[in-house]
């Protein structure tokens, strides 16, 4: 559900490509192999975080909590912008 709203958001962003065929969660990976997408909506509650930023470490993560009131864009490796994020805040 929140990835549609956010979707509908982007579509008409020049520049922005939504794939409307959003895979089940096991197929999340796959799916990224498949399209190359430069960004990836999450909910909160996914739990294999893990694999996607090993396997994918340059790929940002719109990760938005279930009830679409909040959200956190991961953009880079840790290593590459920690102390950049700690310097804007």
């Amino acid at each position: 559900m929140t990835g549609d709203i956010v979707g509908r958001l982007l579509e008409d962003e020049s520049g922005c490509e939504v794939i409307k065929d959003r895979p089940p969660r096991a197929g999340l990976l796959a799916a990224i192999r498949t399209y190359r997408p430069s960004l990836v909506v999450i909910g909160l509650q996914d739990a294999d975080w893990d694999r996607l930023f090993v396997e994918y470490p340059h790929v940002r993560v719109l990760a938005v909590t279930p009830e679409g009131r909040r959200a956190c864009l991961f953009r880079e490796p840790l290593a590459e912008g920690l102390l950049a994020a700690l310097r804007e805040s």
